[in-house]
């Protein structure tokens, strides 16, 4: 590590040196003569060289009173400057793949800010999105072209998304995410970067993602990944109720052995909604459907239990007291139009279930 950070500034000093003694030759032996640097050349140079500097101290760093003076030098150094010499010194610095341990964890803050990062390339990576974030999202796409760590991915993707809007982008957004979620070895000792990831498929939107998140909501092994899939997919039915609901009820393979957790989901619907409200009578007049799953979508219906969190991408969606009314009221209605109707006469004890608890949150 020592030897790749020496070489980054025995480089950059070269570099400096030879255009000093080249600009400095007699240009009647040199048809080609190298210019002199301008003032902005040089400033960038002399701004790479400087966090250079502070990254190998960052690096050397044992302890973690050391590590924070080297983070706090860090950080002085990022703020000074102009952007367009600060964007170009950090991407000079992520080009030449110097790294270390900041001594820090994954720690995401309000609107996505990153509080905390592992390793100076992701605290880098960060510091570009917010500082320049076009740049940090052209840079986005080299690191998404091969799995370096889920960490660099977690800020590559936040770069991508929040930097470039087109199609194009957008496409690769999508494909990447799902590329991140089917990343067997990522899977195995899950980082907090990479759970905190899942976030981009909620970002996304859509049901091209479903697939692969309803297969690690099912895992039994690894708790960790099956909980982030689970809120990663809660969010998502939060968002396009009709749209998840539909695509679930289409495909009931994808939540086998998680049918209690498929019946939280359906759950959500807002039965005001005739599209949604269709979606939950079909789900509850299916003849495959278990007592145990019944009795688990009895229990929560309407499910307006919400996890708040920050997030990278997305932000969270919460009910006010005058919508939780009046989807309480829509609930009611329909469960009291379901106990007149002969095609949910096997359901009656679950429905007499909630409609008492409806009658009292209706009061």
């Amino acid at each position: 590590m020592k030897t790749r950070w020496l070489a980054v500034i025995v480089v950059v000093l070269a570099g400096l040196a030879g255009l000093w003694l080249l600009n400095n030759k007699s240009t009647s032996n040199n048809p080609h003569p190298i210019p002199t640097p301008t003032a902005s050349q040089a400033k960038l140079g002399s701004e790479t060289a400087a966090l250079a500097t502070i990254a190998k101290e960052l690096s050397d760093a044992q302890t973690p009173e050391q590590k924070r003076a080297a983070l706090e030098r860090l950080r002085k150094a990022l703020a000074s400057g102009s952007t367009n010499e600060i964007s170009a010194a950090i991407r000079n610095l992520l080009d030449s793949k110097v790294d270390g341990s900041t001594g820090q964890g994954f720690k995401v803050g309000a609107g996505g800010i990153l509080l905390e990062a592992p390793t100076l390339r992701t605290l880098l990576l960060n510091q570009l999105a917010t500082i320049d974030p076009a740049a940090a999202s052209v840079y986005a796409k080299e690191i998404l072209n091969s799995p370096s760590s889920p960490e660099e991915w977690a800020v590559a993707l936040q770069s991508l998304a929040r930097g470039d809007s087109s199609p194009d982008s957008t496409a690769l957004l999508k494909d990447k995410t799902g590329e991140l979620l089917r990343n067997t070895a990522w899977q195995k000792n899950p980082s907090v970067a990479y759970l905190e990831a899942f976030d981009t498929a909620v970002f996304v939107g859509g049901t091209t993602l479903l697939p692969p998140l309803t297969d690690l909501v099912r895992l039994k092994d690894n708790q960790a990944v099956a909980q982030a899939a689970f809120l990663a997919l809660d969010r998502l039915v939060i968002n396009q109720p009709a749209d998840a609901l539909a695509a679930i009820a289409e495909h009931p393979e994808w939540m086998t052995g998680r049918e209690q957790t498929r019946a939280n989901y359906f759950a959500r619907a807002d039965v005001g909604d005739p599209a949604q409200r269709q979606l939950v009578e079909t789900y509850l007049l299916d003849p495959t459907r278990n007592p145990a799953e019944l009795q688990a979508f009895a229990g929560v219906f309407p499910n307006a239990n919400f996890m708040i969190s920050n997030n990278l991408l997305s932000s969270n969606q919460t009910l006010d007291n005058a919508t939780l009314t009046q989807r309480d009221r829509a609930s009611l209605a329909a469960v009291n139009s379901w106990l007149a109707d002969p095609r949910f006469a096997n359901l009656h004890p679950l429905l007499q279930t909630m409609k008492t608890r409806l009658e009292r949150f209706v009061k």
